[in-house]
């Protein structure tokens, strides 16, 4: 299930459309169980194919969409290319998140909370010859709406570096450190309230995917679209 805000009100995304995909039941059911960050076992092993293909062409008209997945590039349809949603994979390790750059696929990476501590620079790193950008907001506060120029980096299907989100709030120790689960920045907060409020809502008859595709072409020209400020595409288990 779906919960889509047409303007958000949050620091960073404000302006934006955003949305958080959850699972009845379980705020985490849309994650794949692979991901470091959740706090137990989701048993989502498997990309919901008819939302896949929903929320790639989930676009506003002129506008931009793109969106995190735990899921990795092999598992995907389809790849990143103009006029679609550009899907970034969150790599375990920046060596992970290098190594499907030079394959052709967007992704980023977390660090750990004091991983700039002593560096030469505050604002990029390398890993295995790719450059890796830390995200503008960390150090310039700048929002996703006017993060490059109005085409914000995670925005970019094509980019050659990488993202790289420094662990924070009060999660911030577990999430730089992929052996101690619970890390997700989305597990604490306001994004917790309302993706676990999303969760526990009554089952609608609208599929995630056919709610996606109306919100987006809904929303005015030119609007940047946020999809999952939590959630992922993963296909819940059916409680059995």
């Amino acid at each position: 299930m779906i919960n889509a805000v047409e303007n958000s009100r949050a620091k960073k995304t404000a302006g934006l459309a955003v949305t958080y995909r959850a699972a009845g039941g379980d705020m985490y059911g849309t994650c794949p169980d692979t991901c470091p960050l959740k706090p137990a076992a989701t048993l989502t092993r498997e990309i919901d194919r008819e939302y896949e293909a929903a929320v790639r062409r989930a676009v506003p008209r002129k506008g931009l969409a793109f969106l995190f997945t735990h899921f990795a590039p092999d598992q995907w349809s389809e790849q990143n290319m103009p006029g679609r949603t550009v899907f970034n994979f969150s790599a375990d390790t920046l060596a992970d998140a290098a190594r499907h750059i030079k394959r052709g696929s967007a992704s980023v990476a977390v660090v750990a909370a004091d991983y700039w501590n002593g560096r030469d620079s505050a604002k990029v790193t390398q890993a295995d010859g790719v450059t890796m950008v830390r995200c503008p907001n960390e150090t310039t506060g700048i929002d996703c709406a006017n993060c490059g120029n109005g085409t914000p980096l995670c925005a970019r299907p094509d980019r050659a570096f990488g993202i790289v989100f420094t662990a924070h709030g009060a999660s911030k120790r577990k999430a730089g450190d992929n052996e101690e689960p619970g890390g997700c920045y989305a597990g604490g907060g306001n994004v917790a309230l309302h993706w676990r409020n999303l969760s526990q809502r009554d089952e609608v008859t609208e599929t995630d995917a056919e709610h996606v595709a109306r919100f987006a072409a809904g929303l005015a020209p030119r609007t940047i679209l946020r999809h999952h400020i939590a959630g992922d595409i993963g296909a819940a288990p059916r409680p059995t």
